[in-house]
Protein backbone atom coordinates (compact mmCIF):
# COMPACT_ATOMS: atom_id res chain seq x y z
CA UNK A 1 0.00 0.00 0.00
CA UNK A 2 1.29 3.44 -0.92
CA UNK A 3 1.22 6.07 1.78
CA UNK A 4 1.38 9.79 1.13
CA UNK A 5 4.12 11.48 3.08
CA UNK A 6 4.17 15.14 3.93
CA UNK A 7 6.72 15.68 1.18
CA UNK A 8 4.45 14.15 -1.49
CA UNK A 9 1.50 16.25 -0.31
CA UNK A 10 3.59 19.41 -0.55
CA UNK A 11 4.71 18.47 -4.04
CA UNK A 12 1.31 17.50 -5.54
CA UNK A 13 -1.19 19.71 -3.66
CA UNK A 14 -1.81 21.96 -6.69
CA UNK A 15 -2.83 18.98 -8.83
CA UNK A 16 -5.70 18.30 -6.46
CA UNK A 17 -6.54 21.89 -5.51
CA UNK A 18 -6.58 23.46 -8.99
CA UNK A 19 -9.74 21.76 -10.35
CA UNK A 20 -11.71 22.81 -7.27
CA UNK A 21 -10.27 26.32 -7.44
CA UNK A 22 -11.09 26.60 -11.16
CA UNK A 23 -14.65 25.41 -10.54
CA UNK A 24 -15.03 27.96 -7.74
CA UNK A 25 -13.79 30.76 -9.99
CA UNK A 26 -15.98 29.76 -12.95
CA UNK A 27 -19.07 28.71 -11.03
CA UNK A 28 -19.18 31.29 -8.25
CA UNK A 29 -16.67 34.12 -8.28
CA UNK A 30 -17.02 35.21 -11.94
CA UNK A 31 -20.87 35.25 -11.86
CA UNK A 32 -20.78 37.05 -8.50
CA UNK A 33 -18.48 39.78 -9.83
CA UNK A 34 -20.58 40.09 -13.00
CA UNK A 35 -23.72 40.43 -10.86
CA UNK A 36 -22.17 43.18 -8.75
CA UNK A 37 -21.04 45.00 -11.90
CA UNK A 38 -24.47 44.64 -13.53
CA UNK A 39 -26.15 46.03 -10.41
CA UNK A 40 -24.51 49.35 -11.32
CA UNK A 41 -25.76 49.13 -14.93
CA UNK A 42 -29.00 49.45 -16.83
CA UNK A 43 -29.39 46.55 -19.22
CA UNK A 44 -31.78 44.26 -21.03
CA UNK A 45 -29.20 41.53 -21.69
CA UNK A 46 -25.92 40.79 -19.95
CA UNK A 47 -23.90 42.06 -22.91
CA UNK A 48 -25.52 45.50 -23.30
CA UNK A 49 -25.05 46.93 -19.81
CA UNK A 50 -24.72 50.72 -19.60
CA UNK A 51 -23.04 52.09 -16.45
CA UNK A 52 -25.42 54.25 -14.39
CA UNK A 53 -23.66 54.15 -11.02
CA UNK A 54 -25.78 54.12 -7.87
CA UNK A 55 -29.08 54.98 -9.61
CA UNK A 56 -30.40 51.41 -9.24
CA UNK A 57 -29.66 51.43 -5.51
CA UNK A 58 -31.17 54.87 -4.87
CA UNK A 59 -34.25 53.87 -6.87
CA UNK A 60 -34.59 50.63 -4.89
CA UNK A 61 -34.14 52.35 -1.50
CA UNK A 62 -36.89 54.87 -2.36
CA UNK A 63 -39.34 52.12 -3.33
CA UNK A 64 -41.64 51.27 -0.40
CA UNK A 65 -42.48 47.84 -1.80
CA UNK A 66 -38.77 46.99 -2.08
CA UNK A 67 -38.13 48.07 1.51
CA UNK A 68 -41.09 46.02 2.71
CA UNK A 69 -39.85 42.98 0.74
CA UNK A 70 -36.31 43.49 2.08
CA UNK A 71 -37.55 43.64 5.68
CA UNK A 72 -39.78 40.62 5.17
CA UNK A 73 -36.97 38.63 3.53
CA UNK A 74 -34.56 39.54 6.32
CA UNK A 75 -37.02 38.50 9.03
CA UNK A 76 -37.85 35.31 7.14
CA UNK A 77 -34.15 34.45 6.81
CA UNK A 78 -33.51 35.01 10.51
CA UNK A 79 -36.51 32.95 11.60
CA UNK A 80 -35.72 30.09 9.21
CA UNK A 81 -32.09 29.97 10.34
CA UNK A 82 -33.06 29.97 14.02
CA UNK A 83 -35.53 27.15 13.41
CA UNK A 84 -32.99 25.22 11.32
CA UNK A 85 -30.35 25.62 14.01
CA UNK A 86 -32.78 24.42 16.69
CA UNK A 87 -33.72 21.35 14.63
CA UNK A 88 -30.06 20.59 13.86
CA UNK A 89 -29.18 20.94 17.54
CA UNK A 90 -32.01 18.61 18.55
CA UNK A 91 -30.97 16.00 15.99
CA UNK A 92 -27.40 15.92 17.31
CA UNK A 93 -28.70 14.79 20.69
CA UNK A 94 -29.18 11.10 21.35
CA UNK A 95 -32.97 11.01 21.25
CA UNK A 96 -35.13 8.07 20.27
CA UNK A 97 -35.98 8.16 16.56
CA UNK A 98 -33.31 10.72 15.60
CA UNK A 99 -32.24 8.60 12.62
CA UNK A 100 -35.80 8.62 11.28
CA UNK A 101 -36.03 12.39 11.82
CA UNK A 102 -32.75 12.93 9.98
CA UNK A 103 -34.06 10.90 7.04
CA UNK A 104 -37.34 12.82 6.98
CA UNK A 105 -35.56 16.18 7.01
CA UNK A 106 -33.10 15.12 4.31
CA UNK A 107 -35.79 13.71 1.98
CA UNK A 108 -36.87 17.12 0.54
CA UNK A 109 -33.31 17.65 -0.70
CA UNK A 110 -33.55 14.50 -2.78
CA UNK A 111 -37.04 15.18 -4.05
CA UNK A 112 -36.16 18.75 -5.07
CA UNK A 113 -33.24 17.56 -7.18
CA UNK A 114 -35.34 14.91 -8.87
CA UNK A 115 -38.12 17.38 -9.65
CA UNK A 116 -35.60 19.94 -10.90
CA UNK A 117 -34.16 17.31 -13.21
CA UNK A 118 -37.59 16.61 -14.67
CA UNK A 119 -38.28 20.34 -15.10
CA UNK A 120 -35.02 20.82 -17.01
CA UNK A 121 -35.82 17.75 -19.08
CA UNK A 122 -39.20 19.20 -20.03
CA UNK A 123 -37.75 22.64 -20.74
CA UNK A 124 -34.86 21.41 -22.83
CA UNK A 125 -36.97 18.89 -24.71
CA UNK A 126 -39.53 21.64 -25.30
CA UNK A 127 -36.86 23.90 -26.76
CA UNK A 128 -35.32 21.14 -28.85
CA UNK A 129 -38.75 19.92 -29.97
CA UNK A 130 -38.99 23.16 -31.90
CA UNK A 131 -36.25 21.74 -34.15
CA UNK A 132 -37.52 18.18 -33.98
CA UNK A 133 -34.80 16.98 -31.55
CA UNK A 134 -34.89 15.33 -28.14
CA UNK A 135 -32.25 14.96 -25.44
CA UNK A 136 -33.63 11.70 -24.12
CA UNK A 137 -33.59 9.71 -27.33
CA UNK A 138 -30.40 10.91 -28.97
CA UNK A 139 -26.85 9.95 -28.10
CA UNK A 140 -25.57 13.21 -29.58
CA UNK A 141 -27.84 15.46 -27.53
CA UNK A 142 -27.92 13.18 -24.49
CA UNK A 143 -24.34 14.01 -23.50
CA UNK A 144 -24.93 17.76 -23.67
CA UNK A 145 -28.19 17.36 -21.82
CA UNK A 146 -26.34 15.67 -18.97
CA UNK A 147 -23.70 18.41 -19.04
CA UNK A 148 -26.40 21.07 -18.68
Amino acid sequence: MISMTGNAIRRWWALFALPTFAEFMIGFLVPFIMGVYLSFCEFTAVTDGEWIGLKNYTKALKDKEFLHALGFSTAFTIVINVIAFAIAYMLTKAIKGSTLFRSVFFMPNLIGGIILGYIWLLLLNGVLAHWGRSITYSGVYGFWGMVM
